[in-house]
């Protein structure tokens, strides 16, 4: 459920402003109204410092996993920051004056080392010099007063200096040009110290990322502390000369709790009902205990219902799982993400790192529904059926399932059924009769649909009277019940409503499309691995990483199925059917960087 929120008016003393944050922060449960227009230069320059943190620990991010942990002697967290951005910066230009000089370098190479000293003691004794390269079919027709002195012959091409008594400027010359100069000791030698300074640089970014990156971890939330202090003390507004106040919102359980700190700090204190169409209300999720991995999902995709909407989270936990079990459907690569999670849980993670284990559960979760329908189908590994024990073959409605017809019976089911749970919840809680009886009659309507398509892609026949009377009463109750007839936008959109609920239906067939297109890459290449296999015994080391590059590129192709597909069905088919916007704002209480909510 999505907890009830209480808006706060907190008045304090203008002099004691400083101390109010303070223990507001300290309670971590105040979320600020709304952000200040203007932000403090003090906010600004605590914003620049969180951008020039979150680029150096991006830059030692990169050696993490090739440093080597090692303690280390304290250092100022900021000038680490600076180290680190200058030790950057250093190498990135390091890097571009190398990239300057290696062409300069191979350029000037045929040449070899030489004096261009010389060459200005010639144009003193009045002969003029050019540094010439040219193919041979290229080579220029000079004058009978020039000479000619070739320097180098390599892979076609003549290298060569041209001596005249008269200017070169006036000839049709292929010039060489070197715009880092002609001193090639001089640029090679430019080049070694700018090598050994980007090796020195980097054995100290290794060096840092294995001693100090934690540090700046650390930093990084008390950063966000100061950041937070300094947002709340900009929204504070005046109220006079001697009193300033403060907007927000809190948790109406934790209301108590503020009250209490009111009466201790000497504060005054005004709360009411936040409102249901207020859009700065935030939306904190009550989700029962042993559900709580259905979090990890809105944060992953970075969604909330408003305020005034509902909560479907445990819908939605349990509706993805089963939409990533159909859209992968292989029961080895869910026996093995299984074991993998399990080993995780028990391994890998410890008791009070919460949203870690709430992250593995979901992973146990999802491989669990992953097994059971590649169970239920028979599909392991994607390899023939007729090579598999009978056991491991599927139940017989699917093993003996006539072009995968009950597969996708089955999902439009669950997408008919999905669906039909989001008007029953929306008729529920509508508050309505009238709104209610509008969204039964798009249940009924959705049931039609699914008799349609059963009739259209799978049984064949004619559309039962069964199924006709639900598109009568459905379509009744629509026209009477849920369209408005004072709106003619409503009007006018009415009958695409119609047929996006027949379309929404149809999406759900995307559940069997995607299960199949796995199972089909699965098996593709198993057969490129039997045809090297089968080509030469020398190749089965070759056949064996086709195999096992193979499947794993199928399981990142079934995750992003998951992802788009699975997700796409619960926020948009589900969320249309039910009236979510998702414009829910996360519910984020000024608090300390120790604070847990």
């Amino acid at each position: 459920m999505i907890e009830k929120m209480k808006k706060i008016t907190l008045v304090c003393l203008s002099s004691q402003r400083q101390t109010a944050l303070a223990a507001l922060q300290s309670l971590g449960l105040f979320h600020i109204a709304a952000a200040a227009e203007q932000a403090s230069e003090e906010s600004q320059t605590l914003l620049q410092k969180e951008k020039d943190l979150a680029q150096a620990l991006f830059v030692l991010g990169t050696y993490a996993k090739t440093a080597e942990k090692q303690a280390a002697a304290p250092e100022s967290p900021e000038k680490l920051v600076s180290r680190v951005l200058a030790l950057s910066q250093g190498q990135k230009q390091n890097l571009e004056r190398q990239a300057e000089l290696r062409p300069a370098i191979e350029k000037l190479t045929p040449w070899g080392e030489f004096s261009t000293q010389a060459l200005e003691r010639f144009a003193a004794s009045g002969w003029y010099s050019a540094l010439c390269n040219a193919s041979a079919e290229q080579m220029p027709q000079l004058p009978e007063d020039c000479f000619v002195q070739t320097v180098k012959q390599s892979a076609g091409r003549h290298y060569f200096i041209v001596f005249s008594p008269n200017p070169l400027p006036d000839m049709e010359l292929p010039l060489e040009k070197f715009p880092q100069g002609m001193d090639l000791a001089a640029l090679r030698q430019e080049l070694a110290a700018l090598q050994k300074e980007e090796r020195q640089n980097e054995a100290e970014l290794l060096l840092l990322a294995g001693s100090q990156l934690e540090t700046l971890l650390q930093h990084k939330a008390l950063l966000q502390e100061k950041i937070d202090y300094a947002a709340a003390k900009d929204a504070m507004s005046e109220a006079g000369d001697q009193l300033s106040y403060l907007s927000g919102y809190v948790p109406q359980q934790k209301l108590p709790e503020l009250l209490e700190a009111a009466r201790q700090e000497g504060w005054g204190l005004r709360h009411l009902e936040a409102e249901l169409d207020d859009p700065e209300v935030p939306t904190k999720l009550r989700i029962p205990r042993r559900l709580q991995m259905a979090q990890q999902i809105f944060d992953f995709i970075g969604v909330l219902p408003g305020y005034n909407e509902i909560d479907v989270s445990v819908p939605m936990l349990v509706f993805l799982s089963i939409f990533c079990g159909m859209l992968v459907g292989d029961a080895g690569y869910g026996a093995l993400l299984l074991a993998g999670g399990l080993g995780l849980f028990c391994f890998a993670s410890k008791p009070g790192e919460t949203k870690k284990r709430q992250g593995i559960m979901l992973l146990i979760i999802m491989s669990s529904c992953i097994l059971t329908f590649g169970l239920l189908t028979g599909n392991w590994f994607g390899l023939p059926p007729e090579k598999l024990p009978l056991a491991m073959r599927g139940i017989p409605w699917f093993r003996d399932d006539s072009n995968s017809m009950n597969v996708k019976l089955l999902g439009f089911f669950i997408g008919a059924f999905h669906l039909s749970l989001a008007r029953v919840w929306a008729a529920a809680v509508s508050g309505s009769l009238r709104q209610s009886l509008g969204h039964i009659g798009w249940l009924l309507f959705l049931w039609g649909n699914f008799f349609t398509v059963k009739m259209l892609l799978i049984s064949g026949g004619s559309l039962g009277l069964f199924a006709k009377s639900l598109y009568v009463i459905g379509t009744v109750l629509i026209l009477s019940c849920s369209v408005d007839w004072t709106d003619m936008g409503d009007i006018i959109y009415t009958p695409f409503n119609f047929i996006n609920s027949l379309v929404d239906v149809l999406s759900y067939i995307r559940l069997y499309a995607v299960g199949l297109s796995s199972f089909f890459i699965a098996e593709s290449f198993n057969a490129m691995s039997v045809m090297v296999w089968k080509s030469s015994p020398w190749l089965i080391p070759l056949s064996l990483v086709i195999i096992l590059l193979g499947h794993c590129l199928n399981v990142a192709l079934a995750a992003m199925g998951v992802l788009v597909h699975g997700i796409r069905l619960n926020t948009l088919e589900f969320s249309g059917h039910i009236g979510l916007s998702w414009s829910g704002k996360p519910y984020q209480p000024l608090k300390t960087a120790k604070h847990e909510e």
